[in-house]
């Protein structure tokens, strides 16, 4: 084997795990990628289809898996490499015209297993693309062995992979219907991007808000009773705006919050306060939700003191 061949066979195996590992976390997780899929999704199609395509979004997760086992095991590279550079392209499409909108604050073919800055990815992607690329370049460069075991693999894989995804999903399809914040729910995947807080330890209060709601900023003067109270559980407002971002910034000089303020994700944002709007209150222990409040019901202070 040449070093030329050497080379077109690890670059299409790289890229065989890539898309192998990048589907499996999609379908062990499936909820978690749906509302990441939404994010992208809302800046393509109207409000009232981005729900049914974030659901064929999790389609994706199985194709990659196919195109991984194919990759991996030589299978139809002539058919498969093809396809694995439109879909390196469309990813590349659609990360750039989220962070043009600013919405890229957490991108990546690998949904939630690693979290990428938006020049991260794009980096990734286009290395990735380079690789893809070179691979489909050398298909006539080498010698295409055919394994008559490949096609099965490909297509048993296919199936487990589609039967994964449905086992992942129906159980807990009704975190899309009714958000992702209900009582008895872990908040699993949950990650505060500008602070060492730690959710999933202790006692907290959070509330989802945005800072240029005018129900949220009417609620500060009573967040700021509670959180100066000491027997009421720790206050953190969650924001999908960063710290040093205007609307932000205005808002804390506007209204002088006593609580802290932490950053989330636009897509963690998003499952949060889906079907009920903000801001929403909700008293956690050890990363699990024991009650939740919506706007229009708030509780008392003596309420808060007695959790």
């Amino acid at each position: 084997m040449s070093r030329l061949e050497k080379s077109l066979w690890i670059s299409q195996r790289i890229m065989g795990v890539v898309f192998l590992v990048a589907g499996l976390t999609k379908i062990w997780d499936p909820i978690l990628f749906f509302w990441e899929a939404v994010v992208p999704a809302q800046i393509f199609v109207g409000r009232e289809t981005v729900e049914m395509v974030a659901r064929l979004a999790l389609l994706l997760g199985p194709l990659e898996c196919l195109v991984g086992l194919a990759l991996l095991v030589d299978w139809k590279p002539r058919l498969v490499l093809p396809i694995g550079v439109v879909m390196m392209v469309f990813f590349i499409g659609i990360t750039a015209h989220a962070w043009h909108r600013g919405m890229g604050e957490s991108c990546g073919c690998f949904g939630t297993l690693i979290d990428r800055s938006p020049v991260e990815a794009m980096v990734e992607n286009f290395l990735m693309l380079g690789m893809l690329v070179f691979s489909w370049w050398g298909i006539r460069q080498r010698s295409v062995a055919l394994w008559a075991r490949g096609r099965w693999v490909v297509l048993v894989g296919g199936l487990v992979a589609l039967t994964v995804l449905g086992f992942r999903y129906m159980p807990e399809r009704d975190r899309i219907a009714d958000s992702d914040l209900q009582v008895g729910d872990y908040l699993k995947g949950l990650s505060l991007l500008d602070t060492d807080i730690d959710l999933t330890r202790g006692a907290y209060l959070i509330e989802l808000f945005s800072p240029n709601c005018s129900y949220c900023q009417q609620a500060v003067p009573k967040l700021n009773v509670w959180a100066a109270d000491p027997e009421v559980p720790r206050l953190i407002a969650l924001s999908q705006y960063p710290k040093d971002h205007p609307v932000t910034a205005q808002f804390k000089m506007k209204f002088r919050p006593r609580f802290a303020i932490a950053t989330i994700s636009i897509a963690d944002f998003k499952r949060l306060t889906y079907g009920h709007g903000y801001p929403r209150l909700a008293y956690i222990v050890d990363g699990v939700v024991v009650r939740v409040w919506e706007r229009h019901a708030f509780p008392s202070l003596t309420e808060l003191r007695k959790l």
